[in-house]
């Protein structure tokens, strides 16, 4: 049991911190952009130099201030202490140092056309009988194309699936270079008996666009955002249920 696992965190962390951190300076372009067309309207001759000067002035040190407190290395400490914090008060859990992420989770959940450069924010906590692992990987485009980083949020835990590889969209239609593993649609020739059950469960739960893989002994839910503790605690319950249907479909304890 994990102590008060229901009780949320004042963290500052919201349900789209990743989208809101990355949205910091295309949101700032457009606002300088907006600024100096108003400036130049609005002005004319030196002053209209003057004006756009102080707009494009403003507007960066303003992008520069906003990207400090709410830009996506922020939103990694906000979520390092939040993690710290509500693993340091349960019974088991534990705080993982950053890292490389596992290569067999890159395996079946990463998408196409990503790598992973890091995984940050880890944490390691039971829940009942299983062991859940939940943490950010920081992803980078492939070489060649011009994708900008993104953040997506991995809680995973391990199952016994017997040669199965599958992939459930959670949320709306997974697009394959948001959340989609790079493999879907090459997927076991014949759906396990446990699939039913599992896509029932799934539909129980409420979520941003998400993934749930399941292959190569383990269950892993990549999701497009929401860091916040509580959110990975709700994603532990789906992943350790869908493990235990599956182990008891197979007749294990």
């Amino acid at each position: 049991m994990i102590g008060t696992e229901t009780a949320p965190l004042r963290t500052g962390l919201t349900r789209r911190a990743w989208t809101r951190a990355a949205g910091i300076m295309p949101v700032t372009a457009v606002a300088v952009i907006a600024g100096c067309c108003l400036a130049a309207a609005f002005t004319s001759g030196q002053v209209r130099f003057v004006a756009v000067a102080v707009v494009i002035l403003v507007g960066v040190v303003a992008g520069l201030l906003w990207t400090k407190h709410g830009g996506v290395d922020a939103v990694h400490r906000r979520v390092a202490a939040a993690r710290s914090a509500w693993s340091g008060s349960r019974d088991g859990a534990a705080s993982v140092q950053d890292g490389a992420a596992d290569a067999r989770d890159v395996a079946l959940a990463l998408p196409r056309g990503w790598r992973v450069e890091a995984a940050r924010g880890r944490m390691r906590f039971p829940l009942g009988e299983v062991t859940v692992r939940g943490e950010t990987w920081v992803l980078r485009a492939v070489v060649g194309s011009r994708r900008a980083p993104r953040r997506r949020e991995v809680v995973g835990v391990d199952a016994p699936t017997d040669g199965a590889f599958l992939s459930i969209p959670v949320g709306t239609t997974a697009d394959s270079m948001l959340v989609a593993p790079a493999w879907a649609g090459n997927t076991s020739a014949s759906a396990p008996v446990w699939l039913p059950t599992v896509r029932d469960r799934v539909a129980e739960h409420e979520d941003l666009l998400a993934s749930l893989t399941v292959g190569d002994d383990r269950v892993i839910l990549f999701a497009l955002d929401d860091p916040r503790p509580e959110t990975i605690l709700n994603r532990a319950r789906l992943v350790r249920d869908v493990a235990a249907i599956i182990q008891a479909a197979h007749g294990r304890p």
